[in-house]
C-alpha cells in the first residue's frame, strides 16, 4: 500500500497565496484545486519552479486516482523541465520523490527504486517523520514490484537484498510501520518462512505501542493469513496447497496467529497510558492505492 507524500517546503514569499493554497490542497488530497492555484502561480517568474513542481506531483496523485494517461504524461513533462539546482534543499527532494513516483506509476519500478534510495539518505532529516514513512513506503513497494517480476534464483536474491536494505531502515527505527511490514514481504520472498512468521509477531505486538496502528495492523494481518500462513503450512506438509494435510495446516496456524494476536490486543475503550483522549480516534484517511494487496 503507497500513500500520497505531502509537500513539507513553505512557501517563496512571491506569490504566497497561490503557492500556499496549492501545497494546502495538495495536501489535503483536493488534486484539481491544486493544479488551479500552482497554475495562477505560474504567473509569476520567481515562484515557477515551485508551482510547476506542486503542479506536477498534483497530477500524479490525480493520475492514481482517474488512469487519465494525460496526467501522468504532463506530470513528466513538468519533472523534466525543472532544474533541481535552481530548487531549494527541500524541494529538490519533493522533485527526486516525484520523478520516482512517475517511474513506479509508468511501471517502471527498477528505476523507481534507485530513485527513491538515493534520495532516501538526504530526506531522513529533513522530512517530518510521518512524510518520511510514506517515503519509505514507496521505496519499499517498489523493491518489492522489482523482486515479483523475477524468478528462482534471482528472485531469492532480490529479496534478500531488500531485507538487508529494509533491516538497515529498521534497525535505525524499530517503530517504523514500512519497515517492519516490508521486512515480513522481503523475508517470505527470500524463502525464509519461519523468519518472516516471527518477524509479523513481533511487528504486530511492538505496532501496539504506536496510537495509529490499526491501518498497520490490517495490512499486516491480510498478508499473514493470505500469503504467508498458506505457503508456511504447504512448506510443513510437503503436499499441494489443496491438499488435505495441507488446508487442515493452514486452518492450525490462522487459529494460532488469531489466538496470539488477541492476546496483545488493548481492550476495548482502553486507552495507551499518555495518550489524549482525541487520540483514540479512528485515523484520517488518507489517498492510496494497492501495492501490498
Amino acid at each position: 500500500m503507497v500513500w500520497a507524500l505531502g509537500l513539507c517546503w513553505p512557501a517563496s514569499a512571491l506569490a504566497q497565496s497561490d503557492l500556499e493554497r496549492a501545497r494546502a490542497f495538495y495536501n489535503e488530497g483536493h488534486f484539481d484545486e491544486s493544479i488551479a492555484a500552482a497554475t495562477a502561480a505560474l504567473m509569476k517568474p520567481a515562484a515557477a519552479p515551485s508551482a510547476t513542481l506542486i503542479a506536477a506531483r498534483a497530477r500524479l496523485e490525480r493520475f492514481r486516482l482517474t488512469k487519465d494517461p494525460q496526467d501522468l504524461t504532463a506530470a513528466r513533462s513538468d519533472l523534466v523541465s525543472l532544474n533541481p539546482l535552481k530548487l531549494v534543499p527541500q524541494e529538490a527532494i519533493e522533485w527526486q520523490i516525484g520523478l520516482g513516483a512517475a517511474l513506479f506509476l509508468d511501471d517502471q519500478p527498477g528505476p523507481a527504486s534507485e530513485m527513491f534510495m538515493n534520495v532516501i539518505s538526504t530526506a531522513r532529516g529533513r522530512m517530518p517523520a510521518q512524510e518520511f514513512e510514506k517515503l519509505l513506503e514507496w521505496w519499499a513497494a517498489t523493491l518489492s514490484r522489482v523482486a515479483e517480476a523475477l524468478s528462482g534464483p534471482a528472485r531469492k536474491d532480490a529479496y534478500s537484498a531488500m531485507q538487508t536494505a529494509v533491516r538497515e531502515e529498521l534497525d535505525r527505527d524499530p517503530l517504523s510501520r514500512p519497515a517492519t511490514y516490508w521486512s515480513v514481504v522481503a523475508r517470505r520472498g527470500a524463502g525464509d518462512l519461519d523468519g518472516a512468521w516471527n518477524a509479523a509477531v513481533a511487528g504486530w505486538i511492538r505496532s501496539g505501542a504506536q496510537q495509529d496502528a490499526r491501518n498497520f495492523r490490517a495490512d499486516l494481518d491480510r498478508f499473514v493469513t493470505q500469503t504467508l500462513i498458506p505457503e508456511r503450512a504447504q512448506m510443513r506438509t510437503g503436499q499441494r496447497m489443496d491438499a488435505k494435510a495441507t488446508a487442515t495446516e493452514i486452518a492450525a496456524l490462522t487459529e494460532e496467529w488469531h489466538a496470539l494476536t488477541d492476546r496483545w490486543k488493548i481492550a476495548e475503550g482502553q486507552r495507551m497510558l499518555g495518550e489524549n483522549p482525541s487520540s483514540s480516534l479512528p485515523p484520517k484517511p488518507e489517498p492510496k492505492s494497492s501495492p501490498r494487496q
